[in-house]
C-alpha cells in the first residue's frame, strides 16, 4: 500500500500545473477542508487531498533540515514523525469514523482531525 509521503509527488505534479490565476485566486480566500467538504468528496479527491497534505508536510520538513539543521523540532518535522507510516486507506478510515462519531463538528477542519487522532497520540509515545 502507498504512503501518504509516496503519494504526495502527484500532488506537487498537479500543482505545479495550474495556472498562475488559480493560484493566486485560491491563496486570496483561504480556508481549510472541513467535514461537509469531506463527506463531499468522492475517493479519489479524499486521496488527492491527503497526498497533498503528505507531500506538504515532507516539503515542509526537508526545507527545515536545509535552513535550520539544528531545529528538530518544527511542524512538518513533528507532523512527519507522527504520521510515518500511516497509510492513505488508514487516514481515510480515521477521518471518516471521525466525521461519522461528531456529526455536530462537521466544521472542524480535516487538517485538525488528521492532527488530533493520527499524529499527537505518536508523538506522545
Amino acid at each position: 500500500m502507498a504512503t501518504l509521503r509516496t503519494i504526495g509527488a502527484l500532488v506537487v505534479a498537479t500543482a505545479l500545473t495550474l495556472p498562475i490565476g488559480a493560484q493566486a485566486q485560491a491563496t486570496a480566500n483561504p480556508r481549510l477542508a472541513d467535514g461537509r467538504d469531506w463527506q463531499r468528496s468522492s475517493p479519489e479527491v479524499r486521496r488527492a487531498y491527503l497526498a497533498g497534505v503528505s507531500n506538504m508536510i515532507s516539503v515542509g520538513a526537508r526545507y527545515d533540515a536545509k535552513h535550520d539543521p539544528g531545529q528538530a523540532d518544527t511542524f512538518s518535522q513533528r507532523a512527519q514523525k507522527g504520521l510515518d507510516g500511516f497509510t492513505v486507506d488508514a487516514a481515510i478510515q480515521t477521518v471518516d469514523a471521525w466525521y461519522k462519531a461528531h456529526p455536530d463538528q462537521l466544521d472542524k477542519p480535516v487538517l485538525s482531525v488528521i492532527w488530533v487522532e493520527m499524529a499527537k497520540p505518536r508523538l506522545a509515545e
